[in-house]
């Protein structure tokens, strides 16, 4: 598939783990030395939030809201395309925080972009690229199909819990791991013409029979009650299940890449799933690859969820270094249910 564009939406300034800290002890008087160690040991600096982290229960600001940063993101990548709205065939959104159950996330992007061809929308967080990859592809299967976008978005901040911080450890990790943000892909049929290409793309799971490593349970038709004693639905870690799970995925999609016939000796950089500040350094001695191999920008954004690979990708694209040829795998995983996924990308 031809890559005509890519864009991304941030919500508001960057901010410091030292200054989230800061809101946590002086909003809700709750020691944070914890949060400190974490956030160090993930090696995340910074992240874009669509809250103010200054009550216990906040919604997203006006204008960074869930749909309104994957419209935000989608615009962008028309216009890093130079196409109109009009051409665009079909929308594809994947994320695991909605601005609502019903309608979907994708059906109030579309009506903000103004966007009245058919949508669709995968519930999925970290692999959803991967899977959307799949649907894409049939859907620009003839050679004068019209663009598709496919858009990832999370605002993931607002399902924190202050006050569950004593209680869940896990919540910490919630705290100084994540981000909020949204970025997008125009992608359009093969044309033999000279520019940038997806291929190879893949999608697996290792899921059957395993409890999830990562959930968000309230809000789902088993149960639609917030537990007692929370007023915010909250993500779950199964801590000791994503470490065990964590390198079979990526071995698993690594593993997938080659059999599609991916040549990692050929690769100017490997983007993973952007988990934490510390995912390259961690990949390249599993895989005895060299780190400077991994573009890795958690850091600076945290990890996006859904949003994270089309970000990093997006800003890869954007840093100039890439040069026409250049080939970059993609390499997903997620800890929901043992998903993982990618496609090779080559710059033009």
């Amino acid at each position: 598939m031809k890559v005509l564009g890519t864009g991304c939406a941030l919500p508001g300034v960057p901010v410091s783990t030292k200054d989230l800290l800061d809101r946590i002890e002086r909003n809700f008087s709750i020691n944070t030395r914890l949060g400190t160690a974490i956030g160090r040991r993930l090696s995340i600096s910074h992240r874009h939030l669509s809250r103010e982290v200054k009550e216990r229960f906040e919604t997203p600001r006006a204008g960074d809201r869930n749909p309104e940063l994957a419209a935000r993101a989608v615009a962008m990548a028309l216009g890093n395309a130079g196409l109109p709205l009009a051409r665009l065939q079909y929308l594809i959104g994947h994320t695991a925080t909605p601005a609502r159950p019903l309608p979907p996330n994708i059906a109030e992007v579309a009506d903000l972009l103004g966007h009245t061809r058919p949508y669709g929308e995968l519930r999925q967080a970290c692999t959803g690229f991967a899977n959307a990859l799949q649907w894409a592809e049939g859907l620009l299967s003839k050679p004068d199909a019209d663009p598709v976008a496919i858009v990832g978005s999370e605002v993931g901040s607002v399902f924190f819990d202050p006050s569950a911080l004593g209680e869940d450890p896990g919540q910490w990790v919630n705290l100084v791991q994540m981000g909020d943000g949204a970025a997008s892909i125009l992608l359009g049929p093969e044309d033999g013409e000279p520019g940038a290409h997806v291929e190879k793309a893949f999608f697996g799971h290792l899921g059957p029979g395993r409890s999830p490593g990562f959930s968000l349970e309230e809000g789902g038709s088993d149960y639609p009650a917030i537990r007692p004693g929370r007023l915010v639905a909250t993500f779950r870690h199964d801590f000791e299940a994503v470490r065990e799970g964590g390198v079979e995925l990526f071995r698993a999609g690594l593993a997938a890449a080659q059999e599609s016939g991916v040549d990692l000796s050929r690769l100017t950089a490997i983007v993973p799933h952007q988990v934490n500040g510390r995912i390259g350094a961690w990949l390249g001695e599993a895989f005895h690859l060299p780190v400077e191999l991994f573009f890795v920008n958690a850091a600076r954004v945290g990890n996006l969820g859904s949003a994270a690979i089309w970000v990093a990708l997006h800003e890869l694209r954007a840093s100039g270094t890439l040069k026409p040829g250049d080939r970059v795998l993609i390499l997903g995983a997620e800890a929901t249910q043992y998903l993982y996924g990618g496609f090779e990308y080559v710059h033009g």
